[in-house]
């Protein structure tokens, strides 16, 4: 049974994936669809069940302890909250295909700007929807989109056909054993995959309308303007049908996004009444501070999960007998942390990165001057050599003999 075509029914579904520091995001795509007359968000909670008072009027909620996936925790526990949550999307859509004939995804921090009505009607005529980062060549972004994908799977859209079954099939292998962040390595979460997908499945549509998924990552090539009627126009000729406020800058609205992307610094005004706008929603859903702890991120006893335990436990995860919790303190997986000086206490890690440069300049100068030494010591070719080891080295998933057993 399909849907009336434009519409959505009772037959489509609508779902997004978060911890509970993300909540208060998800709520505000969940209120923007119920302002549009779409279906009943279903939210996906990637942290342990607690008791917490949800807002089941706004929106479905499902802790993914629940799901029914085997051994769900040896991927919360191999992977982090993004890698996580990013690697059960295809799973959690083949589950809802088998109740909804047409599925769409959206990451929590979207926000609808007018009704789903038209890609509801696309699903109708194609299998697969999916979204390029941008369409416009863009010198600086392009080097970008190779690292990161060329599609952004913040969004897609699926019905329930054959073809998008087996996309799901392909995609969702990959997912479970290889969502990793190791651009080093050409991985980007579930992203990635998705760029070699149209080599697989000649269904696959890719949608060049610029009102779906507007973010700072395209605002290049896309300017909003009021379309007279409470909402916005991209490029004078798309209705904006939903903005993606990845990495939003609370504190900074007006700059869009904590993330550098073309005319930051210039706080574009018509980007900022949306900025704005996402701002003061968030506010209304405060309620659950942004600062909740990642339930996930720590061993039973209190014991913190560093990122590198979690590549290591990846590397000899069939060492370990089969239904193991790897979250126990008791258990085998602790043993080897403990074996293997993994375990850091309480203490949160934060991973550097070009933004942290200025802060550790000194220490950047005093590394480079090692490094003119071994380029002195062993010559160019061997120096370049070791600088591909250290490639290689900088994923422990990688290295299983690094570790004791």
């Amino acid at each position: 049974m399909t849907d009336l075509q434009g519409t959505a029914s009772e037959h489509s579904a609508i779902f997004t994936v978060c911890n509970l520091a993300y909540l208060s995001k998800a709520l505000v795509l969940a209120e923007s669809l119920i302002k549009f007359g779409q279906p009943k968000l279903k939210i996906y909670l990637f942290d342990r069940k607690v008791e917490i008072d949800l807002p089941t009027g706004l929106a479905d909620f499902y802790w993914v302890e629940e799901i029914g996936l085997e051994n769900i925790q040896h991927y919360a526990f191999k992977y982090d909250i993004v890698e996580f949550s990013t690697s059960l999307k295809p799973w959690i859509s083949l589950s809802l295909l088998e109740n909804f004939d047409k599925v769409v995804f959206l990451d929590p921090d979207t926000c609808l700007f007018s009704t789903l009505d038209g890609l509801w009607g696309e699903l109708d005529s194609h299998d697969i929807i999916l979204t390029p980062h941008y369409i416009t060549p863009h010198v600086d972004g392009d080097i970008g989109m190779l690292r990161f994908g060329s599609f952004n799977l913040g969004f897609y859209a699926v019905s329930s056909t054959s073809e998008a079954v087996r996309f799901l099939q392909w995609w969702n292998e990959r997912c479970l054993e290889h969502c990793y962040f190791e651009t080093q390595f050409g991985l980007s979460t579930d992203q990635k995959w998705v760029s070699i997908a149209p080599c697989f499945f000649p269904t696959l549509h890719v949608s060049f309308n610029l009102g779906y998924n507007v973010a700072f990552w395209n605002s290049h090539e896309r300017a909003l303007s009021s379309d007279g009627q409470g909402g916005y126009t991209v490029n004078g000729n798309f209705p904006l049908i939903f903005f993606h406020f990845s990495s939003f800058d609370e504190k900074n609205p007006e700059l869009l996004s904590k993330r550098t992307f073309a005319d930051r610094d210039k706080k574009r005004q018509d980007l900022l009444e949306v900025s704005l706008y996402y701002k003061e929603r968030l506010t209304h859903f405060s309620f659950i501070p942004a600062s909740t702890p990642y339930a996930f991120d720590y061993m039973s006893d209190g014991n913190y999960i560093s990122p590198t335990l979690r590549r290591a436990y990846a590397s000899v995860i069939e060492s370990f007998p089969n239904n193991h919790d790897p979250f126990d303190a008791t258990g085998p997986v602790y043993q080897f942390a403990k074996k293997n000086y993994l375990l850091r206490g309480t203490g949160h890690f934060k991973p550097a990165g070009f933004e942290d440069a200025k802060a550790h300049s000194g220490k950047l100068q005093a590394i480079n001057k090692l490094l003119k030494v071994v380029l002195f010591a062993v010559g160019p070719n061997r120096f370049m050599n070791i600088s591909r080891l250290f490639v290689y080295l900088s994923s422990f998933r990688l290295n299983k003999k690094l570790w004791k057993l």
